[in-house]
C-alpha cells in the first residue's frame, strides 16, 4: 500500500508541474501513516507565481479523481484517487516572500495559524522543483532574526493572557459554551508560544501534542499541569482547571 501511495503522490506532482505557473511541489503530510489511520491523507503544497488555473481546469487535470471539490474560501482542492484522500494547497511564492520580509503588519499572519506555514516549508519533502526557490527559502528559515522570535513571543503572550482572561471569566460565570471556546484558544496559544520560545516552527494541530513534550525548554512541572488541564475528569471541573491555567500562565511568562 505504501508503494501505491508513493506512486500516486509522484504522479500528482508530475501533473502539477505541467502548469507553467507551478515552481515547486512539496509533500507536507506523513505518508508513512497506515492508510486506515483517520489522520491519513496525501497533502501537497504547490508553490506558484502569477495566475493559477481556475477550478474547472484543475478538475480536468485530475479528471480521474473522485469527489473533487475546490474550496470557495481558499486555493485548495480535495479529491480521492483510488480511495486515497488527497489535499492540495496552492500557495503564492510572492506571498511567502512578503511574509519573510518581517514587516509589522505581516506578523498578523501568525495570530491564527502560528508558524505552521513555515513548518511545512521547512519540513516537507520536495517532490518537484523548477528552480532553487525552495532551497533559498529554507536557508532563510534556518537563519530567522532574533527580533522575529521576540515579536512572536510578545504577540503570543498577549494572546495567551487574552484567552486566559476569557476562560477565567467564563468559569466564574458558569458559561459552559464559552468555557470550551476559551479553553481551546488557551491550549493552542500556549503550545504555540512554547515552540516560539524554543525558536522552532510549530507542526499541525494533529502533531502539537505529540511534539510539544520533546521541546528542550519547557516550564517547571509542565507535563503534569498540562495533562491535568486537557484531561476530562469529574475530579477536575472547570474551576480546578482555572487554577491550573493560572499556574501555566505564570510558568511560561518568565521562561527563558
Amino acid at each position: 500500500m505504501r508503494r501505491k501511495v508513493k506512486l500516486i503522490t509522484e504522479d500528482l506532482a508530475n501533473r502539477l508541474v505541467e502548469w507553467g505557473c507551478v515552481d515547486t511541489v512539496v509533500l507536507a503530510s506523513d505518508i508513512d501513516l497506515d492508510v486506515t489511520d483517520p489522520y491519513f491523507h496525501i497533502s501537497l503544497d504547490a508553490y506558484y507565481r502569477e495566475d493559477l488555473p481556475d477550478p474547472e481546469v484543475r478538475h480536468q487535470t485530475f479528471i480521474d479523481a473522485g469527489a473533487f471539490e475546490s474550496s470557495a474560501y481558499g486555493k485548495k482542492d480535495r479529491f480521492l484517487i483510488d480511495t486515497i484522500p488527497v489535499r492540495i494547497e496552492y500557495k503564492q511564492m510572492d506571498r511567502i516572500e512578503t511574509i519573510l520580509d518581517f514587516n509589522k503588519e505581516n506578523l498578523m499572519v501568525f495570530r491564527q495559524t502560528g508558524t505552521y506555514i513555515f513548518y511545512r516549508l521547512q519540513k516537507g519533502q520536495v517532490l518537484m522543483q523548477r528552480s532553487n526557490w525552495i532551497k533559498e527559502i529554507r536557508e532563510r528559515l534556518e537563519n530567522m532574526p532574533e527580533n522575529f522570535w521576540q515579536k512572536l513571543r510578545d504577540g503570543s503572550q498577549a494572546t495567551i493572557e487574552h484567552y486566559f482572561e476569557d476562560f477565567q471569566n467564563a468559569v466564574l460565570r458558569n458559561d459552559l459554551y464559552f468555557t470550551l471556546i476559551s479553553q481551546a484558544g488557551f491550549l493552542k496559544s500556549f503550545t504555540s508560544m512554547l515552540f516560539v520560545i524554543n525558536q522552532q516552527f510549530e507542526p499541525s494541530g494533529r502533531q502539537l501534542y505529540r511534539q510539544v513534550y520533546n521541546l528542550p525548554i519547557l516550564p517547571e512541572n509542565f507535563k503534569g499541569r498540562f495533562e491535568t488541564f486537557i484531561r476530562e475528569d469529574q475530579e477536575f471541573p472547570p474551576s480546578r482547571k482555572r487554577e491550573v491555567a493560572e499556574l501555566l500562565v505564570r510558568s511560561i511568562i518568565f521562561l527563558k
